[in-house]
């Protein structure tokens, strides 16, 4: 009869989730020479990147899961921080902003400004249809808004280029003024009823103020 107290008894085993995947960067020293010898064993000695590729596998299984956490911390991260972005945003109702666009569209009418980086003297804005001009004009830019004039164009939708010399200037952007109604998140992105009818992202929002 076996004494109980002398009893050798095998290790427990070391019960893990279905998600576990055991990693280089968590493995101790001495774990990693016993699996690195115990491989030795049975390399082809005409194999010799066998090793090597055991570990590239396992290094690529590691990477996968870690972007899988960090895209579940970065989703959730997202909802956080929609949801505070939300519960601000009710302060901006009834407010007027100016907001990106790169098509004019006198459709559906609007208050169109050029956001200018810095004052140009004797800029020429261009208004296309497709690839003729169909308006041309000159103003000079100043800082900050810059109150475009679409009276006299038929309805339709347009582009704006603007031109110092003969070259295409940089530096500005097109936008259309109007007011925030409601808002709502939508498939993560907060996004802007505006009392003309139009739906933007808040993301479009170049302009605020006096």
């Amino acid at each position: 009869m076996i004494d109980p107290r002398t009893e050798v008894k095998p290790p427990e085993p070391k019960i893990v989730g279905p998600d576990y995947v055991q990693s280089f960067d968590n493995m101790s020293a001495t774990d990693f020479m016993k699996i690195y010898l115990e491989t030795l064993k049975f390399q082809d000695p005409f194999r010799q990147q066998d090793l090597s590729k055991s570990i590239e596998d396992v290094v690529r299984l590691n990477q996968v899961k870690f972007y899988t956490d960090m895209k579940n911390f970065m989703d959730s991260f997202t909802a956080w921080m929609n949801q505070i972005t939300f519960m601000q945003t009710i302060n901006l109702i009834g407010k007027e902003f100016v907001f990106a666009t790169d098509t004019l569209d006198t459709v559906k009418g609007g208050d169109y400004q050029i956001l200018s980086g810095e004052k140009v003297k004797g800029v020429t804005v261009k208004v296309y249809d497709g690839e003729d001009v169909v308006k041309e004009f000159k103003m000079d830019l100043e800082k900050g808004l810059n109150p475009l004039n679409v009276s006299d164009l038929p309805p339709g939708q347009y582009t704006v280029k603007l031109f110092k010399g003969d070259y295409e200037l940089p530096g500005w952007q097109l936008g259309f003024k109007d007011s925030i109604k409601s808002a709502g998140i939508v498939n993560g992105e907060l996004m802007l009823d505006l009392l003309s009818g139009k739906q933007v992202s808040s993301s479009q929002i170049i302009y605020t103020g006096g």
